[in-house]
């Protein structure tokens, strides 16, 4: 076997490959016995001695020759990347048939591109690395947003197994109250169809409704009507209502208390699976915060540092690679819905938009994002010879352990993760990466 390597482009190499003839004639005649003792051939029993004429007749010459070819590439095949040192990313491709005897054919192959660096221009490369800082606002903030995702309601008057207070009766500030409304033009009592709010559950003191609405339902019990004049704010979202006095009247028809979780440890515990006191559960939700807000200001950061390395480099991403990370930030896409109770179909109906046209206007430009980024700090790791030392990634690997609570999950996983486990040398690039970029921070 001979072979003779081109570079066609930065992703894509052409290998001429030569074989002699006889090899091509000994799988052509394998090809001929695997159809007589396999396959159909008409007015013949399969197995028996069919003449090599009368297959050619029935497959046709040219599939016979293909599938003589596929049988020989399937042997050359390893041997041709083993020998011009080629990894590919995607199966090669036949893309000319020049001779059989001898048999001369020309493969092409996807790689991963080669990319070009202006390095005199990347040692100039520095983005200002953002601070961050947190607020006790913040950390309060996301507290009684936790308050009211754990809050639950009882109705008013009546008894509860958790303790809950509900013996006023009376609407007050938090309550969820069942009502239903109707507004009316007072001089001549004529109904307002927009203002029509039949059985709505409102939790009051939420600004859901117009200004002072809610308030006027503060003190009123179930069974009450209530009364009274509304006039909409100037900017109203309805040019119909800006400005425009309603007269509503109000039936109570349902009222209920709100229960809010007791921050003690037992609550804590089952929210987070650490054992504390509040004092300690805002250190938690202090971190958690810090830990979100330095997530996202380094992707900011690392975007705005990809962008300018991006204009000091040169290269192509191949159909096969870029169609592959589609694939993948696809499926995250669709992962992310499930997340929230949400079908891709149901979305991408939503959006008004087929599978096709999202994956080509929103999921292929991030895609393209993604891979460039990688492909640039792959390239620059090669050129500072970055390596992450064996500390760096043991400390990496015990954050992520840390993150379980679970002894057992723990102990499994540092069994696991050590090198050679895949996931071990995700980690592992993950961290050198990492080093790349805080190259360019100042």
């Amino acid at each position: 076997m001979q072979t003779t390597k081109k570079q066609v482009n930065s992703y894509l190499i052409e290998v001429t490959v030569k074989e002699s003839g006889v090899e091509f004639e000994k799988s052509k005649k394998q090809v001929l016995d695997d159809i007589r003792n396999e396959w159909k051939v008409k007015w013949f029993k399969q197995g028996s001695a069919i003449p090599d004429d009368i297959i050619t007749r029935e497959y046709g010459d040219a599939f016979i020759n293909n599938q003589a070819i596929d049988k020989i590439l399937d042997k050359l095949y390893p041997k041709i990347l083993k020998k011009e040192g080629i990894i590919p990313v995607a199966p090669g491709k036949i893309t000319e048939l020049k001779s059989t005897s001898p048999l001369e054919i020309i493969l092409e192959i996807e790689v991963l591109p080669e990319v070009q660096i202006d390095q005199e221009k990347m040692k100039k490369v520095k983005v200002t690395k953002s601070s961050v800082s947190i607020t006790d606002e913040e950390v309060t903030s996301e507290i009684k947003a936790i308050e009211k995702r754990f809050t639950h309601f009882h109705e008013a008057g009546s008894h509860t197994e958790d303790g809950a207070d509900t013996s006023n009766i009376c609407i007050e500030n938090g309550d969820r109250a069942t009502i239903d409304a109707q507004g009316y033009e007072k001089k001549w009592w004529d109904a307002i169809a927009e203002t029509r709010v039949p059985s709505y559950q409102l939790v009051i003191g939420s600004n859901t409704f117009i200004p002072w609405f809610e308030a006027e339902l503060v003190g009123t019990k179930v069974g009450d009507t209530v009364s009274f004049d509304i006039t909409f704010p100037a900017d109203y979202h309805s040019d119909l209502f800006k400005n425009k006095k309603v007269h509503f009247v109000v039936q109570i028809e349902k009222l209920e208390k709100p229960h809010t979780p007791t921050w003690d440890e037992t609550f804590i515990e089952w929210l987070r699976g650490v054992k504390t006191d509040f004092e300690g559960f805002k250190e938690i939700i202090k971190n958690e915060i810090l830990d979100k807000k330095n997530y996202e200001t380094r992707a900011k950061d690392e975007h705005e540092l990809l962008t300018k390395l991006l204009e000091i480099s040169s290269f192509e991403v191949g159909p096969h690679l870029l169609s592959h990370e589609v694939d993948k930030v696809y499926s995250e896409h669709k992962e992310n819905l499930q997340w929230q109770w949400y079908d891709m179909k149901d979305y991408l109906s939503h959006v008004k938009k087929s599978e096709e046209s999202y994956k080509e206007e929103i999921v292929q430009p991030e895609a393209e994002r993604r891979l460039k980024a990688e492909l640039i700090l792959r390239r620059i790791r090669e050129i500072m010879a970055i390596e992450p030392s064996d500390t760096e990634v043991h400390d990496e690997v015990t954050k992520i352990i840390a993150q379980y609570h679970s002894e057992d999950v723990k102990k499994r996983l540092l069994e696991k993760l050590v090198p050679g486990d895949t996931y071990y040398e995700e980690i592992k690039s993950r961290v050198a990466y990492r080093k790349v970029v805080d190259q360019f921070f100042a």
